[in-house]
């Protein structure tokens, strides 16, 4: 008994529609397995992979950057300590200027003062008379070089001359022995016993020679048996001149 022409042309789209199902299923399942699943794996291992250069990176990253924030700071700090050094070298500089600055203010005041040195002024004179071929002090004399050495009490730069002198009568050489010791007499009582520094006193005996007054009179002859103390002070000395200033140079 055979099928109506209908019948079977449904038949033959049912069956050849199941095939293209079933063929359709396979390709889709097979597409799944070997293109899709394998493309994921690999873009899974690539996403991993460039996770995992991410991180790197950025922990590189992360670690210049600290590196260059210690250098950063090191570089400051040093800068700091350059500052600093280049500063304490300025002020020490300033005080090194200063101090040789100073030097020099002083050697100019030492300078001034050796220049005074070397320009003594008298200051007071005072002139002891002897008689005739004697070289002992009197009471009258002491009491005059008393007071010659209580004004150098108050002095501290000064030098005292002590200059020995005769008249005529006698021998030039007897009468320069006669005024040494006329000096002699009156720089050891100064020293002996008013205390007078030794080192400070120049002493000399000229005999006959530089005489105050002519030889042919009695009164000259007496003038000239003397022995003349001079005190000299530097210039610019302030004070040393002071208590000796009011005493005018005297004869006796």
């Amino acid at each position: 008994m055979g099928f109506p022409k209908h019948s079977r042309e449904a038949a033959l789209g049912s069956l050849a529609l199941a095939v293209f199902l079933t063929a359709g299923c396979a390709t889709k399942k097979w597409v799944q397995t070997e293109v899709v699943q394998p493309m994921e794996t690999k873009v899974g291992g690539v996403d991993k992979k460039v996770d995992q250069n991410k991180k790197e990176t950025d922990s590189r990253v992360s670690e210049v950057d600290q590196n260059a924030e210690r250098g950063i700071s090191n570089a400051q700090s040093a800068a700091d300590k350059a500052n600093q050094a280049a500063a304490d070298a300025a002020k020490q500089a300033q005080s090194a200027n200063q101090l040789a600055q100073k030097g020099v203010d002083e050697a100019g005041k030492v300078d001034q003062k050796l220049e005074n040195f070397d320009n003594y002024q008298p200051v007071k004179t005072e002139t002891i008379l002897f008689k005739f071929n004697r070289a002992d002090l009197t009471a009258e004399d002491k009491q005059t070089l008393d007071n010659v050495a209580q004004n150098l009490s108050s002095m501290k730069h000064y030098v005292v001359e002590v200059q020995g002198f005769t008249d005529r009568t006698g021998s030039k050489l007897y009468n320069i022995e006669l005024s040494e010791r006329r000096a002699d007499a009156v720089v050891r009582y100064l020293t002996a016993e008013k205390n007078v520094p030794l080192v400070r006193i120049h002493r000399i005996g000229y005999g006959i020679d530089k005489p105050a007054a002519p030889n042919n009179t009695r009164k000259g002859r007496k003038e000239n048996r003397r022995v003349e103390v001079r005190v000299l002070t530097a210039q610019g000395m302030a004070g040393n001149q002071a208590s000796a200033s009011s005493a005018n140079p005297g004869t006796r």
